[in-house]
């Protein structure tokens, strides 16, 4: 089964060049962050910035996973390493994240036949 998500997550106030720096990151080893998603069966992960009205800054997470796959907690990577050193810089925990209820799944044929058999 594959689990679709969209969850938003607030920046800390003050953090918002260093979320940047991340997202940086993260394209300039783009290659190196691809070949992570294998061990997390992770299919498709993008990254959404909002800058609100109330001068708060969220990402929005929306991700395509198989099951079985690794947390990125236990992976070995710098990508990862990396990535969690910036999560735990730059996402306000005082926030509770917003999970977004999927209503449709639309997923054409092609696609859903190289995730099936995954």
């Amino acid at each position: 089964m594959t689990k679709i998500e969209l969850t938003r997550f607030r920046i800390k106030k003050g953090k918002e060049l260093r979320a940047q720096e991340w997202m940086d990151f993260l394209n300039k080893h783009h290659q190196d962050t691809v070949a992570t998603m294998a061990g997390e069966r992770m299919y498709i992960e993008t990254v959404f910035k909002e800058e609100s009205s109330e001068g708060y800054t969220y990402f929005y997470w929306y991700s395509m996973q198989g099951e079985g796959g690794n947390a990125v907690e236990d992976s070995d990577s710098y990508i990862d390493q990396k990535h969690l050193e910036y999560w735990d810089e730059c996402i306000d925990t005082a926030y509770r994240p917003v999970d977004m209820k999927v209503m449709e799944k639309l997923v054409a044929p092609k696609i859903n036949s190289i995730i099936d058999a995954d």
